[in-house]
């Protein structure tokens, strides 16, 4: 592993990308054991996973927000993403339910506070579903209005939001590369990018080029895991992991592959899983 200022780079062939630990797998363990196992392991960057009991969003103030963003300084480590849960519990910014919708909309602007606070410059932002009995525009233009809202509060706080697609079983509004893009291009900020999910990718049968043809410079994070199903730790999957981190090297990507993994398995001995990622990158050729 090589370190590129502030960046944790693996590096195959003199190229590479900036990666990033997620405490996704760690839920089991306190907050302070998943950072030394981020130090331990090697890594400066981490995409927080704002979940019970680590940063829930309903529990967290100002107070513990300064008091994680000084455990991670303490460690030498950068939050680049701030990620609040958005899908097991009640969170929708595309619902045609004003209360819930609202609140969701309150709770993404805490959130975005809170990135502010942590140093982190970008926030995932999921775009949730819509009614199945109601028109499938209905939804999308929900979901623009609350993007051009949490885009304004967003931009006054100095944090980008990421559009994440999700698949169909998750989201009736954004699924693909394509219409991430389109939505950005309707929303219309510069503070609404957008990011790649590997597993999303492949449910739903778009590769790494479709994926920067479609977004270019507006594709800024990944989520760099195997599968299918589940995201698991790289080589427990089937994905063509290598294939897929030469692709993206090979597009120029100057943004951070984060290791989301959030199979149950590895909840008893998330470190191990972490192990795996870091034997993978050096196996597959990257500098140690």
């Amino acid at each position: 592993m090589e370190k590129n200022g502030e960046k944790l780079v693996y590096r195959p062939n003199g190229s590479g990308f900036a990666c990033a630990a997620m405490n996704c797998h760690y839920l089991r363990y306190p907050l302070p054991y998943f950072l030394d196992a981020v130090q331990r392991y090697g890594f400066t960057n981490i995409e927080l996973f704002g979940a019970m009991p680590h940063f829930f969003l309903d529990d967290v103030d100002e107070a513990e927000t300064d008091a994680v963003a000084q455990a991670c300084k303490a460690r030498g480590l950068r939050v680049v993403c701030l990620t609040p849960a958005q899908g097991a519990y009640p969170m929708n910014i595309s619902i045609a339910s004003e209360k819930p919708r609202r609140r969701t909309l309150a709770l993404l602007k805490r959130a975005i506070a809170a990135a502010r606070r942590l140093g982190a410059p970008q926030m995932l932002v999921s775009p949730g579903f819509g009614y199945e009995t109601q028109p499938k525009d209905r939804a999308w233009g929900i979901c623009r209005q609350s993007l051009q809202e949490l885009a304004q509060c967003a931009q006054e706080n100095g944090v980008t939001l990421l559009l994440e697609p999700l698949t169909t079983p998750s989201s009736n509004v954004v699924n693909t590369s394509a219409q991430s893009a389109r939505m950005l291009r309707e929303v219309g900020s510069p503070a609404v990018k957008s990011m790649l999910d590997i597993g999303v990718m492949n449910f739903m049968g778009e590769t790494v080029d479709e994926y920067f043809d479609n977004l270019g410079s507006d594709l800024l994070h990944v989520h760099f895991t195997d599968g299918p199903g589940a995201h698991v730790a790289l080589g427990d999957g089937s994905f063509p992991m290598e294939a897929y981190a030469s692709q993206i090297i090979r597009r120029g990507f100057a943004g951070t592959c984060s290791f989301e993994i959030n199979d149950k398995r590895y909840l008893a001995n998330p470190d191990a899983a972490m192990e795996k990622n870091i034997a993978w990158l050096k196996r597959n050729g990257y500098s140690a």
